[in-house]
């Protein structure tokens, strides 16, 4: 028996279009993340949802809450499921961060199997974390479509660990869009299959 993950980042938000690092801390999302948050609820209408889980940041819940529209599901929310907390590095922009702190960030962004800071969490916290979740997500909705609305660091991370991906590639592949879909279905004996990956057809002209 399967289970299929629709896995998506949310909306677009206002600290996302002001190049703010936005982790644990948090922003709404603009009006082209509404928008995208239904364009993608449109996606999915025909889709039978046994479920809908988000992280508990709050542009993540709103992009639940709008894909939910008038299913009538409740939205669970797992800390589990919120992004990287970057630490000192909330709520700046990239430029102030690598001027601040720049052997830091280089090694963050070159070689992510070597970052290291006290502040920001660790990539393979946030991986275990994210794992550990959808696993037990995938144990409570067997033969389920289940939804699950997160961020762009720790889907990339979950996404890695299905795909069996080194850390040292973390950025191999490109930034998630935001309110892309992908579907995984997975089984109870944790095999996955990537059915499509980051899928942004539903969003015609908002995708940036």
């Amino acid at each position: 028996m399967s289970t299929f993950l629709y896995l998506t980042r949310h909306g677009e938000t206002v600290w996302n279009t002001k190049k703010l690092m936005q982790g644990w801390k948090d922003s709404p999302l603009t009006d082209t993340g509404i928008k995208q948050a239904y364009q993608l609820s449109q996606r999915l209408s025909n889709v039978t949802l046994g479920a809908i889980y988000s992280s508990t940041s709050k542009r993540a819940i709103q992009t639940a809450e709008i894909v939910n529209g008038e299913r009538n599901l409740e939205v669970y929310t797992y800390d589990d499921l919120r992004e990287i907390s970057f630490g000192i590095w909330e709520g700046r922009t990239s430029e102030d961060n690598e001027k601040d702190n720049p052997e830091e960030w280089t090694t963050f962004w070159k070689t992510p199997h070597l970052f290291n800071n006290d502040s920001v969490e660790p990539f393979l916290t946030v991986q275990q974390r994210m794992v550990n979740r959808v696993n037990q997500i995938v144990q409570q909705h067997p033969n389920e479509n289940v939804l699950i609305v997160t961020h762009s660091i720790a889907l990339k991370l979950l996404m890695d660990h299905f795909e069996h991906n080194e850390m040292k590639n973390l950025w191999s592949t490109p930034a998630i869009p935001p309110a892309s879909l992908t579907l995984v279905e997975t089984e109870k004996n944790n095999q996955q299959e990537v059915i499509f990956k980051y899928d942004t057809s539903h969003l015609a002209d908002l995708v940036r």
